[in-house]
């Protein structure tokens, strides 16, 4: 049954492929983004046809801190998630928890308050462990506009978080303890 089902779902997602003009943009090294969302309400909505959201995708090579600015002429909402968005194929996007796109699942990490729209546009200083990120844009403004396109620019630092001298040298020492403490037993 269940194969029978991600087969109609697969079906499905091919035949209504067309509607759906989400983004997926690469983040570019100097973390600038501009680009534009078609609606006023995109993210607030989860709606992925008609370039409603687009997706950002970055790796992270180390622990690092996740900040991000936006400015448009509507309040953005703003969603990071770990896992990178395959394809745009009007995939059930949630823009406070987890979803999947059929070839990858993708965890919420954090993101602007979904029930309070008009605010949010701003995310600062969001914990990221090394990996593969997406990030999701659309309006956040809770009116009906569907049809005007809104230009936005994103700005998006990645700061590495630092590791003390100490606590790794304290962890070496350990190491080194533990390697002669299991030679001498051997």
């Amino acid at each position: 049954m269940k194969r029978y089902l991600n087969t109609l779902l697969m079906a499905c997602t091919l035949c209504f492929s067309s509607l759906s003009l989400a983004s997926i943009i690469a983040l570019p090294a100097d973390g600038n983004v501009s680009d534009s969302v078609v609606g006023d309400s995109g993210w607030t909505n989860e709606d992925t046809f008609g370039d409603a959201l687009d997706f950002v995708t970055f790796d992270v090579s180390t622990d690092s801190l996740f900040s991000v600015n936006s400015s448009a002429l509507i309040n953005l909402g703003l969603s990071v998630y770990q896992g990178t968005v395959v394809n745009d194929f009007g995939i059930p996007f949630a823009n406070g928890s987890d979803f999947s796109d059929l070839f990858s699942n993708l965890s919420y990490v954090a993101g602007n308050n979904p029930f309070v729209p008009g605010i949010g546009g701003t995310l600062t200083d969001i914990l990221l462990t090394a990996g593969s990120y997406t990030l999701a844009v659309g309006g956040n403004e809770g009116f009906f506009d569907i049809f005007t396109d809104y230009a936005y620019n994103l700005s998006v630092t990645l700061d590495e978080v630092p590791v003390s001298a100490p606590g790794t040298i304290f962890i070496l020492m350990l190491g080194l303890i533990g390697i002669f403490t299991t030679r001498k037993r051997v």
